[in-house]
């Protein structure tokens, strides 16, 4: 079945080009015995594709500002993915958008997930609807989409040409992946001696250099998890990166992508102009971009480290990027030959039907569908949720994982913060009434589910086999 290219007729594609210039090429010598017409069953196809999602008009934005010009593009990016042919093939495309979050129905009436699925799904009904899977870079600087209703609409036809572009695309390919570390983010909320809790960057005010400070409330996950695509002849054809560092640097009323836009530039240059980028942002409810503590000496490291740039959030975007970039090109001459060109690849989701209320479940007010997905990528496992999940909830679904990677990924939703016990307890601004819409009991069944997902698809391969 054929899809219809009537979506993408006006929008600004990324092409696909040759990657022979890459710095690091990557090769599977026994791939390349095979002929597309003798692939095994079991084939893995990838199709990449990329799509400007900068508005050229001013747009309503977070806070209920209009814009007033562009710092720097944003994007999606697509992945879709198909292990097998026919009917019993596997079908999944991953959407990375830089946006604030991706409205799901739930928190407010905005639906960008399934206004995107929909139009897909006229497009391209061979996609299967559900194994669309969109999320957020949490940009602070977005348009946004519950607020402008023409803009959440070219958003949408956009971002549904480039899930049908990067469907079209697909092309017989490999998979690897390797883990790095980089302190990216840092756990954002200080804790006084008397117990109580303060946010930075919120109303709370919270500061390390109060003399009530006592130490940060929690867990800091430095992880940068990479998984990268190659073509048939092994040439590196695009990245995901998943890390808790939410893109939060920049504030005002400029759009743009924040520090993932010189994340790209800088991966680019190293390893060639036409690499797909996809970003996702793991589980980092309580992380933030802030610098806790020496924010002296870092200031000054960035100055020299950077002596071209005198803004102070655009020296620690460029920090942050160089950051990624050094850790990706660590990962990558390390794992450059363990790509895997028939790695099972199985997706499975669930709808969490859970009351509102915070603290507490209250039944009175009602419930909210939770929609949690778990794929399996060869060894690799990834689960999402639709919140501003706390750092605690992720280590938590990692170090029981079946899988020897796991990426949990934010904000496929426009969930609220999703705070712990513990984080309720000291009050801090993403564990209070106000920015929460349920409590820590959704936690910690958003990861029993997502654990429970992934055991069954780990014990079905194992059945299998």
């Amino acid at each position: 079945m054929n899809c219809s290219s009537s979506l993408g007729s006006d929008c600004n594609m990324r092409k696909p080009a040759s990657l022979s210039h890459l710095v690091i090429a990557f090769h599977a010598m026994v791939f390349l015995a095979l002929s597309v017409g003798t692939l095994p069953a079991d084939e893995l196809t990838l199709g990449w594709s990329s799509i400007d999602l900068t508005p050229d008009q001013p747009v309503a934005m977070r806070g209920k500002i209009l814009s007033e010009g562009v710092l720097d593009p944003i994007y999606a990016t697509a992945l879709a993915i198909e292990s097998g042919r026919g009917e019993n093939s596997e079908r999944i495309v991953l959407v990375s958008c830089d946006l604030l979050w991706i409205p799901d129905g739930n928190r407010y009436e905005a639906n960008l997930r399934d206004r995107v699925r929909d139009l897909v799904h006229h497009a391209c009904p061979e996609i299967p609807h559900a194994n669309i899977i969109l999320m957020a870079t949490h940009t602070h600087v977005a348009p946004s989409v519950k607020a402008d209703e023409s803009y959440a609409e070219l958003a949408a036809k956009r971002i549904s040409s480039a899930v049908v572009q990067a469907w079209q695309r697909r092309e017989p390919g490999g998979i690897g992946f390797g883990l790095g570390h980089a302190a990216l983010s840092h756990n954002r909320i200080v804790t006084h001696r008397d117990g109580s809790s303060r946010m930075v960057g919120s109303f709370q005010q919270g500061k390390t250099s109060d003399d009530k400070f006592s130490h940060i409330e929690g867990f800091e996950d430095h992880a940068v998890q990479l998984l990268f695509t190659v073509n048939k002849t092994g040439d590196l054809t695009g990245l995901l990166i998943n890390t808790p560092c939410p893109a939060q640097v920049q504030r005002g009323n400029l759009i743009s992508a924040d520090f993932w836009h010189e994340t790209r530039n800088e991966l680019r240059r190293r390893l060639g102009d036409d690499l797909f980028i996809l970003p996702q942002v793991s589980a980092a409810g309580d992380l933030a971009t802030s610098v806790m503590v020496e924010t002296k000496g870092e200031k000054r490291m960035q100055m020299l480290s950077f002596p071209d740039i005198e803004d102070t959030r655009a020296l620690r975007r460029r920090q942050i990027a160089t950051r990624i970039a050094d850790c990706v090109c660590d990962i990558l001459p390390v794992v450059r030959d363990q790509t895997d060109f028939s790695p099972t690849i199985a997706c499975t989701k669930q709808i969490l039907r859970w009351p509102l209320g915070f603290p507490t479940p209250d039944p009175s007010a009602g419930d909210v569908a939770i929609e949690l997905n778990a794929i399996r990528l060869g060894d690799v496992a990834m689960v999402t949720n639709p919140f501003e999940l706390y750092c605690d909830y992720g280590v938590r679904i990692k170090g029981r994982s079946p899988a020897i990677q796991t990426f949990v990924v934010e904000l496929a939703g426009s969930g609220s913060y999703l705070p712990t016990a513990r984080a309720v307890e000291g009050g801090g601004y993403g564990a209070i009434s106000r920015t929460c819409r349920v409590g820590p009991a959704a936690g910690d069944a958003i990861v029993d589910a997502s654990l429970k997902m992934l055991d069954e698809l780990w014990k079905k391969q194992r059945s299998s086999e």
